[in-house]
């Protein structure tokens, strides 16, 4: 995407610096755009903020994972696909929630706990089963696909359901003649965050090949980061504006989306062989990462800067984990 831009965004420091910036703004402008037509949009289709940010800002924000993924599996780079996805979906996880929550303690809703958290970590869990045998075929791209259609559902009952219960949503329902327009601006500011991304990853790589990076460490550090910079910035423009649940439910909803359907139309596509190192290290630290933040907020219904902090660290622990021999995950 933008590959117009990448001549002259490579040209130079200067030009490496300044686009990096643009991107940057890019993602920050989108997001905060974003987050001010949530509330106009969901009103009017008398649903939860929530509801609109699983259903739409979440898929939207994995169109770098998509994209990425897809053409990588189609050029027979198998690794790069589906390492981009775990890779990726583990930034989403461990660096944006502990960012979010270092930032402001998230107080997590039972509605989170019980559907999201548990079908993410559900997600990982089939991917590990499914590509067993070293590859991820056609079958299993259509099982994943179909795995995430109950998931929709439920996200859609669950919707009118409190939507009935709720009056204020009742009364604003279907009253903004506006609302084409908010669509249109929240459309607009993906794109524009999507622009964002693939700018300020285009940038970013070219800054650490000046800088000596290795491509293995470009891949894991700058690579899977740069496809999470959407939910990233989304997540943060929810937390600076005290809406936690849309954070973690934007952060989740995606990582089930990009699990699940976009996995899945890759190998549906194109059977893709897995790596040992994905099999054994990668998608085991995912479910583990998964199943430590869903034991945190089971217990206490919140994420403490505590707990974020340790969040951070199994991050940490991830990425050292593809450069030096480590205990447990080695």
């Amino acid at each position: 995407m933008f590959d117009f831009l990448n001549p002259l965004i490579v040209s130079s420091w200067f030009t490496a610096i300044l686009f990096l910036l643009i991107g940057v703004f890019f993602l920050w402008g989108g997001s905060e755009l974003v987050m001010r037509k949530l509330g106009p949009i969901s009103k009017y289709f008398g649903v939860k903020e929530l509801v609109v940010a699983i259903l739409g800002i979440s898929v939207l924000s994995s169109l770098p994972e998509f994209t990425v993924s897809f053409f990588a599996n189609l050029q027979g780079k198998a690794d790069i696909s589906i390492g981009n996805i775990i890779g990726s979906n583990f930034v989403t996880l461990t660096f944006v929630t502990a960012l979010c929550a270092l930032i402001s303690p998230m107080v997590i809703g039972t509605e989170i706990k019980d559907r999201e958290s548990a079908g993410m970590i559900l997600s990982s869990v089939v991917i590990l089963v499914l590509a067993n045998d070293g590859e991820l075929g056609r079958i299993d791209g259509l099982i994943l696909i179909l795995l995430y259609i109950p998931y929709i559902f439920s996200v859609i009952k669950a919707a009118k359901h409190n939507a009935k219960d709720d009056a204020e949503l009742l009364h604003h329902k279907g009253k903004d003649k506006k609302i084409w327009l908010h669509i249109v601006i929240a459309a607009l500011a993906i794109f524009g965050i999507i622009a964002g991304a693939s700018i300020t990853l285009t940038a970013g790589e070219n800054i650490g090949q000046r800088l000596g990076i290795t491509p293995l460490a470009m891949g894991i550090l700058i690579f899977a980061f740069g496809t999470s910079l959407p939910e990233l910035s989304v997540a943060l423009s929810a937390t600076f504006r005290k809406k936690a649940e849309i954070s973690i439910g934007e952060i989740y909803a995606s990582n089930i989306f990009t699990a699940m359907f976009v996995l899945g139309a890759c190998a549906l596509v194109q059977p893709m062989a897995v790596s040992a190192s994905i099999l054994h290290f990668d998608i085991p630290f995912l479910i583990l990462a998964g199943s430590v933040i869903q034991i945190f907020v089971t217990s206490g219904s919140k994420l403490i800067r505590l707990e974020a902090a340790f969040i951070m660290l199994m991050y940490i622990y991830f990425s050292l984990g593809h450069f030096v021999q480590l205990p447990f995950f080695s």
